[in-house]
């Protein structure tokens, strides 16, 4: 194998390939910290959630990298209120394994409104699918309405994985 070391590359400034340095079919070029691919996914319905244990929130988004060494970084948002219950607990999930969590805290006597949002980096060391999601319960007997805001409409949540080539 034979090695090809230059300082600089530069495209041609005319013609139909102006300003373009092209990569042959069937190669990849790919530069660190650039975003490689993007997969989201997005909710429209509420899930009451009165569990004390764990439980789907409904919301989940698959993606396959294409290099092992590439970071994954998570973005979700939603909306929801809250009833009677210490806590609200929100985790996010790659597979079966909780890799972020986060929780509320609600005076217990009255509806509040909650921002579920998280913003996580994963280093997966695979290429193969990846499903991340998110799993909510209550400290105690209570009433979560997730993906639901405080006018009493459903909102739009969404999940968004990106992939980071390193």
């Amino acid at each position: 194998m034979s090695t090809l070391t230059v300082q600089t590359l530069q495209a041609p400034t005319s013609g139909a390939n102006a300003n373009k340095v092209l990569v042959g079919s069937g190669h990849t070029l790919h530069a660190a910290g650039h975003v490689i691919q993007v997969v989201t996914f997005t909710k429209n319905d509420q899930s009451i959630i009165t569990s004390t244990s764990a439980v789907d929130t409904g919301l989940s988004v698959s993606i396959t990298p294409k290099f092992n060494t590439s970071k994954i970084f998570i973005s979700l948002g939603t909306l929801g209120i809250c009833y009677q219950t210490n806590y609200v607990y929100h985790n996010l999930l790659r597979g079966s394994t909780v890799i972020h969590g986060n929780n509320s805290y609600n005076n217990n006597t009255y509806w509040m409104p909650i921002n579920f949002a998280i913003s996580h980096l994963d280093s997966p060391a695979t290429t193969s699918a990846i499903t991340y999601k998110t799993q909510a319960y209550v400290s105690n007997a209570g009433d979560l309405r997730f993906n639901y805001n405080a006018s009493g409409t459903t909102h739009t949540a969404s999940i968004t994985a990106m992939e980071i080539a390193q």
